[in-house]
């Protein structure tokens, strides 16, 4: 079978300069831009449900921040910006009995 000359992943920075941006605006090692990454998802609304979604993504986010790197004892992982996906909460939108406030 031939050799494949197929670049799967490329590490020159000239193709990567979104993610080393992003890894610089985090704060997180520039090197590990093609480690496997981890992020924090949490939901935005307006419902008594997601009161301190937002505070909680950020406290994971920020102990993530702190345990990953390329030192020993750290996880050589990237870590991507918090991200929000808005959200209806079910007990306002079906307003069902036992839904009621």
């Amino acid at each position: 079978m031939p050799k494949s000359r197929t670049v799967i992943i490329d590490k020159h920075p000239g193709r990567s300069a979104q993610a080393f941006g992003i890894a610089r605006e985090l704060g997180t090692d520039p090197d590990l831009i093609h480690q496997p990454s981890v992020g924090v998802i949490g939901n935005k609304g307006d419902s008594q449900c997601y009161i301190g979604v937002q505070g909680k993504v950020q406290a994971i986010h920020d102990n993530l921040l702190s345990r990953i790197g390329s030192e020993p004892g750290q996880m050589p992982m990237r870590l991507v910006q918090p991200e929000y996906t808005v959200a209806t909460s079910d007990g306002i939108r079906n307003g069902t009995r036992e839904m009621r406030y």
